[in-house]
């Protein structure tokens, strides 16, 4: 029976008959898998994508339906060099992950153009899988894993349909048969798979976690006060900190001109003081430059940074894999993070003991003119403190904590030359990095040595005992270098103790600016209980998800097949112990007796499923009756139907005979006519009990079709 070409994107059969050219049901099919990829991709990927799509799939429907003729070369060599060209106006290059991932799905989205036939749309199928595995270039969190399954079982579905299904419902079945027996595999070649590196290299996105940056001005930390950007995620081991003790260092500012604060990098303190390198920084899973012992030990979970700082609760003393120490206190990575990354490390919980091998001069110097009224104000404070030094930072210190000071995340512009002398003399009012920065000019202006810290204060305790530090988490604080060590100094503790304790949340003045950049954030729901609670319970099942499987690693692998081992060892000494007999002969017959048994129920089992589900597809329950039938010499003729075949033999078959008729009357009503659900589950099981009789009565019986 020929078959009428489809007129457009109404319903109609999946491939036509001879199984060459596509019809519109195969083509939205087509087009909504690459609705579902794309969509993993959006969130990082221009919007005009997806314009591409509907232009796509928009022309291909006009086509279609004559209204449009086939997409000619000049056509497609069009859309394809404009897809080039939006992509470098999108990016400035094409040589980059994001340019890349960009040019795949523009091509993927293109290829619908010129899909007429099954062999193009299985191509399209594939590229969208290597599509769907470039998503987790982006991200590879618990959602994305979801998002990722949902495209990929689609496209497997679409396979299905081309390989000749009879429609959406048994290529969805066939689709979960599939996955279920792929997934035991798949779980066994992660667990038991070693990890291996990547087998080419692209260029690392330019994708910062956190806002910090080599240097700073007053007032720039409070800009992060408004976004709630994950920074990194940490679990300790043993001895957990109280919230005064929770300073992640990230960097150390040395350089002031007056205005700025800004880092020196070692390479920079080699060149510009003439000394080795390895006097500034050395790799290695320790550090040489403090013997002291630790007191934190913590694992954490960083996000994906184009630069290679790395936080730790103090000074960072130890790490399970190769870092670069640096002499003044902080941890570099050898290499940014592409993604999520696992680190464990050991750190003292307080600032450096050791000197910074730049000398104290360098950790003192100011520019010469500049700031006078601070100037005057240090001398002022260290005559009444009589050169005592300790006596001059307590008295500091303590000139913060009186009126008008105030700590706001909405500090006023500082726009003068002299803007230590404009905070405090001037507005008094300002962020951790104005007092941060006015304690440090202050200490430097007697001779001190002191220097920023830049990083974190505190974080979000979460239930299953992970804290979570956010970009407003970010702090500045400074270090001085007294009674031979560095010394931490706070002046956020005196003006603002709340900021310490409970985050800068916390904070009343300026509270208008706090997460100002997320409007839509959970976390402004953390006052409604129902609404949090959902909130930390996903929080907890994707820090789960990153530190369980997305940090699987090979110390996690080797952990896993040691604890395996162990189990398997203790087994074997319980069969030995259980067997009837003693030694490895008798250990290995039961076992032996064990494995039988178990296979044979496995084998007993398959057989009642396959049974269960020739009984509810009739194709497949007569294609096994017609096979056993030609076995005996009774198959059917070449174009002979399957009821015209079972009434046919029906008067050679003796008492089969009526068993067979019925058949042939259960298979014409499922096929032909227009049955109902209840209906057609009955029909199959009395087309199933009558195949089952004919057998049975038919035995062994030897006979020869006419």
């Amino acid at each position: 029976m020929r078959r009428r070409p489809p007129a457009g994107l109404g319903p109609a059969p999946a491939v036509l008959a001879d199984g060459r050219a596509l019809s519109a049901a195969m083509l939205r099919q087509l087009f909504v898998g690459q609705c579902l990829v794309l969509a993993l991709h959006l969130p990082w990927m221009p919007a005009w994508l997806a314009g591409l799509a509907v232009a796509v799939a928009g022309y291909r429907h006009l086509q279609l339906r004559r209204r449009l003729p086939r997409a000619s070369l000049l056509l497609r060599l069009t859309a394809v060099g404009g897809l080039l060209a939006a992509l470098w106006l999108e990016f400035g290059t094409l040589y980059g992950v994001d340019g890349l991932i960009g040019l795949l799905l523009g091509v993927y989205l293109l290829k619908l153009l010129e899909t007429h036939d099954r062999r193009d749309a299985r191509v399209v199928v594939m590229i969208g899988v290597v599509a769907t595995s470039g998503a987790f270039l982006h991200d590879q969190g618990l959602l994305m894993a979801g998002a990722a399954l949902l495209a990929l079982g689609w496209l497997v579905q679409s396979l299905v349909w081309l390989s000749g299904a009879s429609g959406a419902r048994q290529a969805w079945r066939e689709t979960a048969w599939l996955l279920g027996l792929s997934a035991p595999l798949m779980a066994l070649l992660f667990v038991t798979f070693p990890r291996v590196g990547p087998l080419w290299n692209l260029p690392q996105v330019n994708r910062a976690s956190t806002g910090l940056t080599d240097e700073i001005a007053p007032g720039d930390i409070a800009e992060l006060s408004r976004s709630d950007a994950r920074a990194f995620r940490a679990r300790f081991e043993g001895r957990e900190p109280s919230p005064h003790e929770r300073y992640w260092r990230v960097y150390t500012l040395s350089h002031f001109d007056g205005v700025r604060w800004s880092r020196t990098a070692p390479r920079e303190l080699s060149s510009v003081l003439g000394r080795p390198l390895d006097h500034f920084a050395r790799e290695g899973q320790h550090t040489p430059w403090t013997d002291d012992a630790p007191r934190f030990t913590t694992e954490l979970l960083l996000e994906p940074d184009s630069r290679p700082w790395r936080p730790s609760l103090g000074t960072p003393l130890a790490s399970d894999s190769r870092q670069r120490f640096l002499a003044d206190g902080t941890l570099e990575g050898l290499s940014p993070l592409g993604s999520r990354s696992l680190l464990r490390l050991a750190s003292s919980g307080a600032a450096p003991s050791n000197p910074d091998p730049a000398g104290p001069a360098w950790q003192a110097m100011l520019p010469a003119e500049g700031n006078p009224r601070t100037r005057e104000l240090a001398e002022r404070l260290r005559r009444e403190s009589g050169g005592d030094a300790r006596a001059f930072l307590a008295a500091a210190m303590a000139r913060f904590g009186e009126a008008p000071f105030r700590y706001t995340l909405s500090p006023p512009r500082l726009s003068s030359a002299d803007r230590v002398d404009e905070f405090l003399f001037g507005s008094r009012a300002g962020y951790c990095t104005h007092y941060a920065s006015a304690m440090a000019v202050l200490a430097r202006a007697v001779g001190i040595p002191a220097r920023i810290v830049v990083g974190f204060l505190g974080g979000e305790w979460h239930p299953d005992g992970h804290v979570t530090v956010r970009d407003y988490d970010a702090h500045a604080w400074v270090e001085v270098w007294l009674d031979g060590a560095w010394r931490r100094l706070d002046p956020t503790g005196v003006i603002a103790p709340e900021r310490i304790e409970e985050g800068p949340q916390a904070i009343r003045d300026g509270r208008e600016a706090f997460l100002a950049d997320a409007p839509f954030s959970a976390l402004r729901l953390r006052e409604l209980g129902w609404a949090n609670q959902l909130r930390l319970e996903w929080e907890r099942l994707e820090y789960r998800w990153q530190r369980g499987v997305i940090g699987y690693q090979r110390a996690s692998r080797a952990a896993l097949m040691e604890r395996v081992s162990e189990r398997l060892r203790a087994l074997w000494a319980w069969l030995i112990e259980v067997s009837p007999g003693r030694g490895t002969l008798a250990a290995v017959a039961t076992l032996l007796v064990t494995l039988g048994g178990l296979a044979g129920g496995a084998w007993l089992l398959w057989l009642g499923w396959r049974h269960h589900r020739r009984g509810r597809d009739e194709r497949a329950l007569l294609l096994v009756l017609q096979a056993w039938l030609a076995r005996r010499g009774l198959g059917p003729a070449p174009g002979e139907s399957p009821a015209a075949h079972l009434r046919r033999i029906a008067p050679l078959a003796g008492a089969a005979g009526p068993a067979l008729e019925e058949s042939a009357r259960h298979i014409e009503r499922l096929a032909y006519a227009p049955v109902g659900s209840a209906e057609r589950r009955e029909r199959q099981r009395r087309l199933a009990r009558r195949v089952v009789e004919a057998r049975r009565r038919l035995g062994r019986r030897k006979s020869s079709a006419p």
